[in-house]
């Protein structure tokens, strides 16, 4: 009966506090921690994020949590719009965001409030690539404010006396039926279920592991299928002077830009990028699949990809697909982003000293490729419309280590010296002023070692 004394007491517990839980709780909504709403009243959540210095809300998201790590989408706000597609339905057409700018606040409004409603919820704010988030718990208050309910006093008298009837007849037939030995039994015959099942996982996972290595080598095939097929389209691309920035370097042969210390004396034409480092190919595509490839070597930085003829080259532009942009970049070391919107962060098992870039105009698709080890590195996919031109930016020096130039190949890449283009005279900035290139900006790495021998470096 000791087992039984001891679950009825536990019950009884549980019970004094569903109880002390129905009691009206003096808890004000506006502490930004806890909130109390009458059961099919409407409940104001306030995130508790301060945002009286935020002019413009990238996304706001409230989550309700669940148990096991779980959670429900209740509002969305993103865009200055309510986007009601990822919700559940449970929420839908009950909610609605409020906002207090002078106080810097935000509320999210639930009408018809339920029990299922109450728990923890969490308010998620983005502001450009930063995000935030609070917590906010509901409480729902069944009966009315100030008194319990005759109900709630009858059921806590009620369910005690019940359960520990219950107890002691589950205690009774409990003793009855069960016995040392058979519990010791069970314990062994569980162990054997569990080894049992353990060696049947075993081998479910060995499948799944076999499985998986087939698929990747189906994928490793069909990505370098790809890149063989897109090489099938090489083009020779160069690089348009009159689109390119005051402090950008080009060579004679408009296949090499890099980075100079200062703003040359070139003309402001309305094609020229003023702002971003960067300049444009001279091939305009409209139709049709083309391939280049280009030469990073050990640049610890660089942007490559395509845009659109009519993208903006005067003042700040911020790249991303819809403004006719699509490109990737090296950011730091080892770390690449796909510039989407927002940007798609990703690490490459080997990074690339050449890359190569396909278009497939009539498909929409904008691939990228790791020469080095024939991999797959990214691809867009966009309804193109007028001309698309490649894009290239050195990116800054980054403290020395990314002085070198981008070389653009003039052939497929079989080896890393046909890489570097021979060279057919001086060189220009934008075309206009002749530079000597010191020998330490050399676009390969110095482990090649005799195979470059008597190789000269192309001039700027």
């Amino acid at each position: 009966m000791e087992t039984a004394s001891s679950s009825g007491s536990w019950l009884s517990s549980c019970l004094i506090t569903l109880v002390f839980l129905q009691l009206p709780i003096h808890v004000s909504g506006d502490s930004g921690q806890f909130h109390l709403a009458p059961l099919g009243g409407t409940a104001k959540l306030l995130c508790p994020l301060s945002l009286w210095s935020v002019p413009t809300l990238t996304e706001v998201r409230w989550l309700r949590s669940l148990p096991r790590g779980r959670s429900q989408v209740v509002h969305v706000f993103r865009d200055d719009k309510v986007r009601e597609e990822d919700v559940v339905p449970e929420f839908k057409g009950r909610t609605a965001l409020e906002r207090d700018t002078q106080e810097g606040n935000l509320t999210l409004e639930i009408r018809h409030v339920q029990l299922e409603d109450r728990g923890p919820y969490r308010c998620q704010v983005r502001i450009a690539n930063l995000s935030r988030e609070g917590t906010v718990i509901l409480q729902v208050a069944a009966p009315s404010p100030g008194r319990i309910s005759p109900s709630a006093v009858a059921l806590a008298v009620v369910l005690p006396v019940l359960g520990l009837l219950i107890m002691a007849g589950i205690c009774l037939i409990w003793k009855q039926r069960r016995s040392k030995e058979k519990l010791l039994y069970e314990q062994v015959m569980e162990v054997e279920t569990l080894l049992s099942d353990h060696a049947k996982e075993k081998g479910r996972l060995h499948k799944a592991l076999k499985k998986l290595r087939s698929e990747l080598k189906l994928k490793r095939a069909a990505a370098n299928s790809g890149w063989r097929r897109a090489r099938l389209h090489f083009v020779a691309v160069t690089l348009d002077p009159d689109t390119a920035h005051p402090k950008l370097i080009l060579s004679e042969d408009r296949r090499c830009v890099k980075l100079g210390d200062r703003r040359q004396p070139v003309p402001d034409n309305p094609q020229r990028f003023d702002f971003v480092v960067s300049v444009l190919g001279s091939e305009s595509f409209t139709a049709g699949c083309h391939y280049w490839e280009v030469y990073v070597g050990d640049k610890t930085k660089w942007i490559l990809g395509v845009c659109s003829e009519a993208v903006s080259r005067k003042g700040k532009v911020t790249a991303s697909p819809a403004n006719g942009h699509w490109l990737l970049r090296q950011s730091r070391g080892t770390e690449y982003e796909a510039l989407t919107s927002p940007q798609t962060p990703f690490r490459l098992k080997e990074s690339p000293r050449c890359v190569g870039i396909f278009l497939d105009y009539e498909a929409g698709i904008i691939s990228f490729y790791n020469v080095t080890d024939k991999s797959h590195i990214f691809t867009f996919t966009h309804a193109f419309s007028g001309p698309l031109r490649p894009f290239f930016e050195p990116c800054l020096h980054d403290g020395g280590k990314n002085t070198a130039p981008l070389v653009i190949c003039s052939e497929l890449q079989k080896s890393e010296k046909s890489v570097v283009p021979k060279p057919d005279g001086k060189g220009h900035a934008n075309g206009d002023v002749a530079l000597k290139v010191d020998p330490s900006l050399r676009p390969w790495s110095p482990d090649l070692g005799p195979a470059l021998q008597g190789l000269k470096v192309p001039s700027f």
